[in-house]
């Protein structure tokens, strides 16, 4: 199984894997004599089907070379191609299979490799794609949002809730397996419950999941700013499993051109929603996204939006240039920036961000968290998410294994991350 792109693409490779087992496939490292690999895709900018296309190409070259006998490649990609053009480009592909088709792979492979159409389950101990310590819990599938600059309700679908009973039985599996932290991941985590009950109900979801036995923490990713209100801000607050970190990419601070984006906020909405945030939830972390060099972004926009990241505490922000899909709306948008102009923008906001993280970091020098080790001398606090945010580099790291958690002191800074010496005295688990 190679996953590409997201968390939420892991999730859905997690259960493909498991539905695989489940009907005979063995799970194999890579180049030890597998038959049969499958590719889980992302497509939702240039970058990501360049990947993908990559990826094919690889694959079919070690197909052709005896290494491997069949391919399937699943998920967005697929769903973003008509099947001719898919077939046209890549005919030595076995299997394609959509967003929407990727539960029929069990049975399809299972008749391409095994010559039977049926397999019977039998039982095999669960496969994580992530360790053991922490897993992403996703809520519900699509999106409505329909931004301008986005694919993913073309590539999705219409948003879709799954329900709490199910989601609880996921959350308690996954802790079973030893998760001690969850994140919440969807398209748009705080659209859950709109389609159930008739309007975005996450804090009801959040209240469900925060009496579950042996779990630490809950962490919220994928959040939409216009849907941030006093009841969810509530739910954070009351439940002490959900941890004080937002994930909520913002795009941009501008209102002509979150407009131009169809996000729904205006730029004053949005600073009123920050110093609320920042003013009612104690300790609050914000993790957000931006996209530079949307179309006819002004340099005085560029230039407000850094000023934003300067009055506003954001902990970590990813930026990512704006790429020009053709079945968008914002893709017929006049006054397309150059790329070498957008890399310029990206810089200059990475470099004012990483100097006011410097400061802020420097100023947790003393202060004592509790931190979970990834491993290999690394390890997190609430304060950050696997693979996207910065991370606690462990001074004396012995005798120290993936899932310990233990209280630290903040020693010293490196760049983004912190530098910390553990109170080995006092691990917990």
């Amino acid at each position: 199984m190679v996953s590409l792109g997201c968390a939420r693409t892991l999730v859905d490779s997690e259960h493909v894997v498991n539905d695989l087992r489940g009907v005979g496939f063995e799970l194999v490292t890579e180049g030890s004599g597998e038959r049969v690999v499958v590719l889980n895709t992302c497509s939702f900018i240039q970058s990501a089907i360049d990947e993908t296309e990559e990826n094919i190409r690889e694959l079919i070259s070690r197909k052709k070379r005896g290494r491997i006998q069949y391919i399937a490649v699943i998920g967005c990609y697929p769903s973003r191609l008509k099947p001719s053009q898919r077939a046209a480009q890549f005919p030595e592909v076995d299997i394609w299979l959509t967003t929407q088709e990727e539960s029929q792979l069990k049975s399809v492979l299972s008749e391409l490799v095994f010559k039977s159409r049926f397999q019977p389950s039998v039982p095999v101990r669960y496969t994580k794609l992530t360790p053991s310590h922490y897993s992403y819990l996703k809520i519900s599938e699509g999106c409505d949002n329909w931004c301008s600059f986005c694919t993913i309700p073309k590539i999705r679908g219409a948003h879709r809730s799954f329900s709490i009973d199910a989601i609880k039985e996921e959350a308690k599996r996954q802790v079973s397996f030893g998760a001690r932290e969850l994140m919440i991941v969807a398209e748009d985590t705080t659209a859950w419950g709109e389609d159930v009950y008739g309007m975005p109900s996450l804090p009801r979801l959040l209240d469900g999941l925060a009496d579950i036995e042996g779990l630490d923490w809950i962490r919220l990713m994928y959040v939409f700013p216009q849907r941030v209100d006093q009841s969810l801000i509530d739910a954070i607050n009351r439940n002490p499993r959900v941890i004080p970190y937002l994930d909520m990419p913002i795009q941009h601070s501008e209102t002509r051109l979150l407009e131009l984006m169809n996000r729904r906020i205006t730029g004053d909405d949005l600073r009123r929603l920050l110093d609320t945030l920042f003013q009612s939830i104690d300790g609050l972390v914000l993790r957000s996204s931006l996209i530079l060099g949307f179309p006819s972004e002004t340099d005085l926009e560029w230039e407000a939006l850094r000023q934003f990241i300067s009055m506003y505490e954001f902990s970590h922000i990813g930026c990512f240039a704006y790429s020009q899909e053709r079945e968008t709306k914002s893709a017929r948008l006049s006054n397309q920036i150059p790329a070498d102009v957008i890399e310029d923008r990206i810089q200059g906001i990475m470099d004012t961000q990483l100097s006011l993280v410097t400061k802020r970091n420097q100023s947790l020098i003393g202060r004592q968290f509790e931190m979970v080790v990834d491993g290999d001398g690394i390890g997190r606090s609430y304060r950050e998410a696997p693979d996207v945010d910065g991370n606690m580099i462990i001074l004396n790291p012995e005798g120290l294994f993936a899932g310990t958690v233990l209280p630290v002191t903040v020693v010293g800074v490196d760049g983004w991350d912190l530098i910390v010496e553990a109170n080995t005295s006092k691990k917990t688990h």
